[in-house]
């Protein structure tokens, strides 16, 4: 006996023949940026402890090196160089992971440009709340935890600098089978960095995907912590 094929089933076979490959790009918003820790001196400790705003200040000029004008601190309590190269604990950058943040999937073609379907329309992107991730079965991880309770903190005292952005990270073209792309096969690894949860590449089906960035600053954050058993 012959097995009679449905219509739905006809379409798919065609266009599984017509485009056996697929190809998407995923953006993650709207917030997130840079975040470096790096250990410090206890004099430097000492100085800044409590002084946000005064470090805050000293850190924004510590790029201008021996030129910039003196603001009166102590030698052994100045930072030198810029707070990114303060990363031996932790350095990274790109979209935050909480609750109220979104990845948003756009189908497109070969070339990167939105894809459209056979009517000649914009097929509609979708947009997915980070606190539903597990539930879709993404997988979600935190690989690292910095912070004074951390084994990457103890015994030491450091700096913690954050530059916070608004805007959008990006992967490249992710290509998939005619299949499309599967929710499942996505896997994000966070780090915690005092609260600060971010992730700069994604995972896809075992590739991974470096993210970019198109971002405006909107503040920052800059203190110094002393881990346990100091």
């Amino acid at each position: 006996m012959i097995k009679k094929v449905s219509s739905k089933k006809k379409k798919e076979l065609v266009k599984a023949i017509k485009n056996p490959n697929r190809y998407f790009r995923l953006d993650f918003g709207r917030y997130g940026g840079e975040v470096a820790m790096g250990e410090i001196t206890e004099a430097q400790f000492n100085y800044w402890e409590g002084k946000d705003e005064e470090l805050a200040e000293h850190i924004a000029g510590a790029d201008w090196g021996d030129d910039r004008e003196d603001d009166g601190t102590p030698p052994e309590a100045k930072f030198t160089k810029p707070f990114y190269e303060y990363e031996d604990i932790c350095h990274t950058s790109g979209p935050e992971f909480s609750d109220g943040q979104y990845m948003t999937i756009t189908e497109t073609d070969k070339d990167g440009h939105s894809m459209q379907d056979e009517e000649g329309n914009f097929i509609e992107d979708r947009q997915i709340d980070m606190k539903d991730f597990k539930k879709l079965g993404i997988k979600v991880k935190c690989t690292a935890e910095h912070n004074s309770g951390s084994k990457s903190c103890k015994d030491k005292y450091y700096l913690f600098g954050q530059y916070f952005n608004k805007g959008g990270w990006y992967t490249g073209s992710i290509q998939t089978d005619h299949r499309g792309l599967d929710l499942k096969k996505i896997a994000i690894n966070y780090e915690n960095c005092d609260g600060f949860q971010v992730f700069s590449e994604i995972v896809y089906n075992n590739e991974h995907y470096h993210l970019e960035e198109d971002s405006t600053g909107k503040s920052s954050t800059f203190y110094v912590m002393e881990g346990d058993d100091v």
